[in-house]
C-alpha cells in the first residue's frame, strides 16, 4: 500500500499512518523510516521476524512509532548474533525515536546479540504481554521507561530494564503491572526509579533496583530474591 514497500527482502515504511503486519518473515528487517514529524502504527497480527545480522524491526526515523500486538495474537520478534558492530544498532528492536508498545496480544522478543528492546528516547510499555530475552539488557532506553498495566517477563545476561543517557536526567515509572525479571545481573536500573504500583519479583545476581539519585517508593509489591548468596542489597 502508499507508503510501504518491500526490497532485497525487508519491508519499509516510509509514511506515517496504520499499517497491519502478519505473517513470517524469516531473514530480513522492517525498516520504518519516515519524516521526522511522522506517526507510525505498526498492528502486529500474529508475525513472525527474524533478522540473522541486524536489528528484526529497525525505527531509523519518526516522530513517534507505537507496536500493537492484536488482541489474542502470539508475536515473536527474534535476532541473531552476526550483528555488524560498527553499525552501533544493538537490539533485536531498535529505535532512534520515541517508541510505545502495547496491545491486548502477545510480544515475543529473542536477541542473540546483546540487547532485545532499545530506545534512543522514551519508551513506553502499556496493556501488553512481553516476554524477551537477551545476553545483555532485555530493556534499555536513553531517557525514560514508562510502564502500566504490562505483563512483563524477562531474562537478561546484564540489566533486566536499564535507563541511562549523559546528563542523568533519565528515569524509570512503573504505575502498574506485573513484572517478573527471571535472571539478571541487575533488575531496575536508572537515574530517577518512581514506583506507584504493580508487583514486581525480580532474581539478581546483584542489585534488584539501583537508583543513581532517587528512588521513589509510593505502592506496589516488589520482591527481590538474590541468587548467587552474596552481599548484594535489594535496594
Amino acid at each position: 500500500g502508499n507508503g510501504a514497500y518491500v526490497s532485497d527482502g525487508d519491508v519499509y515504511i516510509t509514511l506515517g499512518g496504520s499499517y497491519i503486519l502478519s505473517g513470517e518473515l524469516s531473514d530480513g528487517s522492517v525498516i520504518v523510516n519516515a519524516p521526522e514529524n511522522a506517526k507510525v502504527r505498526l498492528l502486529l497480527n500474529g508475525i513472525n521476524i527474524n533478522c540473522s545480522d541486524t536489528a528484526a524491526l529497525y525505527v531509523e526515523q519518526s516522530d513517534k512509532t507505537v507496536l500493537t500486538a492484536a488482541d489474542a495474537t502470539e508475536n515473536t520478534i527474534s535476532s541473531g548474533a552476526d550483528f555488524d558492530d560498527s553499525s552501533k544498532i544493538d537490539g533485536t528492536i531498535y529505535s532512534k525515536s520515541d517508541l510505545s508498545l502495547n496491545g491486548g496480544g502477545t510480544l515475543n522478543v529473542n536477541s542473540e546479540y546483546k540487547h532485545g528492546i532499545v530506545c534512543n528516547d522514551d519508551l513506553v510499555i502499556t496493556s501488553l504481554t512481553l516476554n524477551a530475552t537477551a545476553p545483555q539488557d532485555t530493556v534499555h532506553a536513553n531517557d525514560s521507561v514508562r510502564i502500566k498495566k504490562a505483563d512483563i517477563n524477562l531474562t537478561a545476561g546484564d540489566d533486566g530494564i536499564t535507563v541511562s543517557n549523559d546528563d542523568s536526567t533519565d528515569y524509570m515509572y512503573i504505575a502498574s503491572g506485573n513484572i517478573v525479571i527471571n535472571e539478571c545481573y541487575e533488575g531496575l536500573e536508572a537515574s530517577d526509579i518512581t514506583i506507584d504500583g504493580g508487583k514486581i519479583t525480580i532474581y539478581p545476581e546483584d542489585d534488584g533496583l539501583n537508583s543513581m539519585s532517587l528512588m521513589t517508593i509510593n505502592g506496589g509489591e516488589i520482591s527481590v530474591i538474590n541468587t548467587k548468596g552474596n552481599d548484594a542489597d535489594g535496594f
